[in-house]
Formats: C-alpha cells, sequence, structure tokens
C-alpha cells in the first residue's frame, strides 16, 4: 500500500500526463482548425479569381461581338437618297420612273420583271410590242439581255441571287437571255435566279424575263 507522499507523487505524475495529453490534443485540434481555415482562404481566392476570369472572358466577348457588329454595319447596304433616285452600293441608282440604272456598267434595267412567264419568242414579242406602244418610262427601246448583260446583276450568295435592295422583286426563278445556244438552234440561255446558274433551255419553256436598254 501507498504512502500519502507516494500517492501523492503518483497522482501528480499521471495528472500531469493526462495534461500533457490534452493539452497535446488540443494543439493538434488547432492545427487542423487552422489548415482548414487556410485551405478555405485558397479556395475562396480561386473562386474569386475564377470569376474575375469569368468576367475578363465575358468582356472580351462581349467586345469582339460589338466589333463584329460594328464591321457588319460597316460593310452593310448603303441605301442613300438623293433628289428623285436612289443609290444603292454606289452602283445602282433607282429612279423615279420605276427603273434602275446600273452605273458599273452603263445599261438601264426595269425596276421589276414583266408580269408572268414566256417562251423564248414571246418574251422578245413582248419587248417589242411594248415598245410600239409608247415604250416604258419614256423610252422605247426595251430588249431582251443578253447573257452577260443579265449574268452581270448576279450576286453569289444573296438569295435570290441579286441586289435585293435595288431589285427587290425578282423570283429564285429562270430568266430568258437574247443569246442563243450555238450548239442548239431550239435553245437559249437561261439565268436561274435562285444561286445563279446559267444553262441553256428549250426555247418553249416558261420563263420570266426582265427587258433592259442601253443608256444613251
Amino acid at each position: 500500500m501507498k504512502t500519502l507522499p507516494a500517492l501523492t507523487d503518483f497522482l501528480n505524475l499521471n495528472i500531469g500526463s493526462v495534461t500533457d495529453a490534452y493539452l497535446r490534443e488540443l494543439a493538434q485540434q488547432n492545427h487542423r482548425t487552422q489548415l482548414r481555415t487556410q485551405q478555405m482562404e485558397i479556395l475562396l481566392q480561386a473562386v474569386q479569381a475564377m470569376g474575375q476570369n469569368m468576367a475578363t472572358l465575358t468582356d472580351i466577348f462581349a467586345s469582339k461581338a460589338i466589333a463584329e457588329a460594328k464591321e457588319r454595319a460597316a460593310t452593310a447596304v448603303k441605301v442613300v437618297e438623293i433628289a428623285n433616285a436612289t443609290w444603292v452600293e454606289n452602283r445602282y441608282r433607282i429612279r423615279a420612273d420605276h427603273t434602275v440604272v446600273d452605273e458599273d456598267t452603263g445599261l438601264m434595267w426595269m425596276h421589276s420583271p414583266l408580269e408572268g412567264t414566256f417562251t423564248f419568242e414571246a418574251a422578245c414579242q413582248a419587248a417589242q410590242n411594248l415598245n410600239a406602244q409608247k415604250g416604258f418610262a419614256g423610252y422605247a427601246d426595251w430588249r431582251v439581255p443578253s447573257q452577260d448583260e443579265l449574268l452581270s446583276l448576279v450576286v453569289e450568295g444573296n438569295y435570290p441571287c441579286i441586289c435585293q435592295e435595288a431589285f427587290p422583286e425578282t423570283p429564285e426563278a429562270w430568266f430568258w437571255t437574247a443569246t442563243p445556244d450555238s450548239a442548239n438552234a431550239g435553245n437559249a440561255w437561261t439565268i436561274y435566279f435562285g444561286y445563279g446558274g446559267v444553262y441553256t433551255s428549250d426555247r418553249s419553256y416558261l420563263n420570266h424575263v426582265r427587258l433592259v436598254r442601253s443608256r444613251p
């Protein structure tokens, strides 16, 4: 049996050991808490950085979209009202008499195709009849255009493939030219204003026609 002094020493020793263990556990918990705090701070910084990067990306995409919109606007068709005519693309002059003057080629076109469809001979006859009946817009020398003349109106990438601001009533359809097919006397050349294709066509087929005249 331990004496009182020995018991006191035993208790002091064990209490000291327990206290040391408890303090070590507190220190470890404090260290883990600090680590978790540091990890949370790092995570928060990462989230904040991600947010800043997203904002930067958003600004970049927004700036790009604005730049592209400005570029499209700069290259868009320009329509300018001058006196009794409207200029389109600095090329076509749309006159008040329903004609369109192509300043690149010097040709004057009817603003709209003739109503209906025609065989080749009927299209040529329609031009002659129009001229015999005092013509159109004060001119009596209208005719069916040649293949090269009509082809000059084709704008690739447009549907119909023509300047729609200058010729808004153009259907995606076949149009006669006055150019015969040298390989087949029964055919003449046509142009499809859906995509700009050039094909030979039987003269008995029914196609549209837009008349033209050479401007003096």
